[in-house]
C-alpha cells in the first residue's frame, strides 16, 4: 500500500506525524473506506493486519506524534483544573488531519471509522456527544474508565445526541487489566501487591463492560463488548483495534 506522511506543527507548538496508506488499485466509485487510528503503534498494528487480511479493502490513517507525546492533554477534556485540550485536537482532526488525508487519496465520505486505545478510547467516546457526524463507527479499546474519577461513566449517563443513537461502537478490554497476568505474578511480592491493588482500583474490565451496557441501553440492542484473551493494557489495543476494524469492514 502506498504511504504518504505529514509532519504538522500545531498552534500550540506540538509536532504531529500523520501517515496515510491506501490500496494501489483503482478505488471504488465512492472512494476507499477510511480507518482513522489514534497513535502510531496502534496504526502500525491495524495497517499490518489490513495488508495481510484485507489489502484492497480500505485506507488507513494514523495520527501520532513527531516528538513529545501529548496524549494526556490532546485526548482529555478540561476538567477540574486539568489542562485538557480535546476540543483543540478535535478541531485539528476536522480542519487539518482529515482534509489532508482526503487530498491524498480517493476516500469515502460515507464510511469512516475512528479507533482509539486507552486515552484514545476516552477521546473517541467524547465524539459521541461533541461531533458524532464526523465518523460512522467507533472501535474503543480499553478506554480510561478511571480518568477524572469516572468521567466516562458520567458522560455516557447523559442522553445521546440524535446522530449518535445509531452509531456502532465496539468496546474491548484486556483479560489482565483488572487482575494480575502471568508476568505480573512473577514480580517480587511487594511490587506484585501494589500492582494488584492498582488494577483493582482502576476497574478496567468492569468499567468498560458498564460503559458498553450504558450505551446499549440508549441505543437499543445488545452491548458490543469483548474481553481480549491473554492481554494486559499495553497489549490489548494492538489486538482489539485490528479485529474491530476488520469486522467493521466486513459489515
Amino acid at each position: 500500500m502506498p504511504l504518504e506522511h505529514l509532519d504538522f506543527l500545531s498552534p500550540l507548538g506540538r509536532q504531529y506525524r500523520l501517515t496515510l496508506a491506501w490500496p494501489d488499485t483503482p478505488a471504488p466509485a465512492d472512494g476507499w473506506p477510511l480507518l482513522c487510528v489514534l497513535d502510531l503503534p496502534q496504526f502500525d498494528a491495524v495497517l499490518a493486519t489490513c495488508e495481510k487480511q484485507a489489502p484492497q479493502a480500505c485506507a488507513v490513517l494514523g495520527i501520532g506524534y513527531g516528538g513529545q507525546v501529548w496524549r494526556d492533554q490532546d485526548f482529555t477534556p478540561a476538567l477540574n483544573g486539568e489542562a485538557g485540550h480535546a476540543p483543540d485536537f478535535l478541531a485539528m482532526m476536522q480542519d487539518v488531519f482529515l482534509p489532508w488525508a482526503y487530498a491524498q487519496a480517493p476516500l469515502s465520505v460515507q464510511r469512516r471509522l475512528l479507533g482509539g486505545h486507552s486515552l484514545g478510547g476516552l477521546f473517541a467516546l467524547q465524539l459521541l456527544y461533541q461531533q458524532p457526524e464526523l465518523f460512522d463507527a467507533l472501535v474503543v479499546s480499553s478506554p480510561s474508565v478511571w480518568w477524572g474519577e469516572g468521567y466516562l461513566a458520567r458522560l455516557l449517563a447523559q442522553p445521546l445526541p440524535k446522530a449518535a443513537l445509531t452509531m456502532p461502537v465496539q468496546f474491548s478490554v484486556g483479560e489482565f487489566e483488572q487482575s494480575l497476568g502471568p508476568a505480573e505474578k512473577a514480580m517480587p511480592e511487594d511490587k506484585r501487591e501494589l500492582r494488584r491493588l492498582r488494577l483493582q482500583a482502576r476497574r478496567m474490565v468492569d468499567g468498560t463492560r458498564e460503559l458498553a451496557q450504558a450505551l446499549a441501553q440508549q441505543q437499543g440492542g445488545e452491548p458490543r463488548f469483548r474481553i481480549v484473551p491473554g492481554c494486559n493494557h499495553s497489549q490489548s489495543g494492538l489486538v482489539a483495534l485490528p479485529q474491530g476494524c476488520l469486522e467493521w469492514l466486513a459489515d
